[in-house]
């Protein structure tokens, strides 16, 4: 799978741990935030 069809799963909800940013005018896969304030992704 390529990044264009992640995004697109992302989009169809295939994949709830993550969402889709746009980040200098390109659609990018991106995890969600954990809920753990033990990690450096909160």
């Amino acid at each position: 799978m390529n990044a264009n069809q992640f995004v697109q799963s992302i989009e169809n909800g295939k994949y709830e741990d993550y969402h889709v940013r746009v980040i200098n005018g390109i659609k990018t896969p991106v995890s969600n935030p954990s809920k753990s304030g033990t990690d450096n992704l909160g």
